[in-house]
């Protein structure tokens, strides 16, 4: 074997709640958990709280194939059946099923059930996380597998660009995407379907006509290597880190679409430089961060800030917290720097 239970990863989450993640968020598909039913209760509990968190009130819709002890003996391709039958008498444009680690050890033929003929289509997207894997293997595999419901000759062509894998569970999903659409805007260019974040399920068979996909985090780059052999979408890897990401960010894009991004890049500059401008009281100021358990890019995107300002990372200076995802571009590292001025103004 290749994998083993010592390669299984203890702290990204579950896989099949990273497949959640983005099937919950196709607006009108259905989601059936193949397993038993506390998988899905575990993780409709977890999707309402998080959900709850960030002021959503959408509930994915969930079903649950119910796997017992019988099934696990003699094998649960009859209950799944079952759940299918139900699922598409809810009349959705799309039935996922997800197979889960059960399903996975008894060794239940998931994919060949979703072959057979229904009213629409069924994917199968592996959900299993027992030997390795977790919530990011979950995301790209959900990804991954809603690609083969694009239209590999579509004679249609989309100027938009494609935005790939926003973290729908993220506090900051749509502050994210408004920092996207903004520097897009310098290029005089506009964001097309995002895949997924409520998304119908017709937009996955348009997603080959955008000659640009922008991944939202390095991560998802074997899900850009698809649709780059697949449509010759140009890919970029990730949404910009911090101010000093923008640039490079809006370069590659002119290079891509064939747009000059020189007037964009100096205009971006420019409100750059007024950004740091209107933090001239943190200047000079000695602080310390947190750096345990931070991401390397987060890391980094807070030193830069901190140069920029001219702050002074000293072991006795006041401790400064990082956000949990990177800043992404000037809107990220606004909402850092004043977190730090309200921190600062209590020291």
């Amino acid at each position: 074997m290749s994998r083993s239970p010592i390669d299984t990863l203890r702290n990204e989450g579950c896989t099949l709640t990273g497949v959640l993640s983005v099937t919950g968020f196709m607006e009108d598909a259905v989601t059936v958990i193949h397993g038993p039913s506390g998988c899905t209760h575990h993780n409709a509990s977890l999707l309402h709280a998080s959900l709850a968190e960030i002021d959503e009130v959408h509930i994915p819709c969930l079903l649950s194939s119910n796997i017992l002890e019988e099934e696990v003996i003699f094998g649960g391709e009859d209950a799944l059946l079952h759940t299918l039958d139900a699922a598409e008498a809810r009349s959705p444009s799309l039935i996922c099923v997800v197979s889960t680690c059960i399903a996975d050890t008894i060794g239940d033929d998931c994919a060949a059930l979703c072959r057979q003929k229904r009213s629409m289509p069924v994917i199968h997207i592996p959900g299993a996380g027992f030997l390795g894997g977790g919530f990011s293997e979950g995301i790209r595999n959900a990804l991954t597998s809603l690609l083969t419901l694009a239209d590999s000759d579509s004679s249609t062509h989309d100027d938009s660009v494609l935005i790939v894998g926003e973290k729908n569970l993220e506090y900051e999903a749509e502050e994210n995407f408004s920092e996207i659409c903004r520097l897009l805007s310098l290029l005089d260019l506009a964001p097309g379907i995002r895949f997924v974040r409520r998304a119908p399920v017709s937009d996955c068979q348009k997603i080959g006509s955008a000659p640009v996909a922008i991944m939202r985090e390095p991560s998802l780059l074997p899900v850009g290597s698809i649709l780059s052999s697949r449509f010759n979408t140009h890919v970029i890897p990730g949404f910009p880190v911090g101010t000093k990401g923008t640039s490079g960010f809006l370069q590659k894009l002119g290079e891509y679409t064939g747009i000059d991004p020189r007037s964009a890049i100096h205009d971006e500059e420019g409100l750059i430089a007024d950004l740091y401008c209107s933090f001239d009281d943190l200047r000079c100021e000695s602080i310390r961060l947190n750096r345990a358990g931070a991401d390397p890019a987060t890391i980094m995107a807070a030193e830069s800030a901190i140069n920029s300002l001219g702050m002074k990372i000293r072991s006795e200076g006041y401790p400064l917290p990082l956000p949990y995802d990177p800043p992404i571009g000037i809107s990220g590292t606004r909402r850092m720097l004043n977190a730090w001025r309200r921190c600062l103004s209590h020291a």
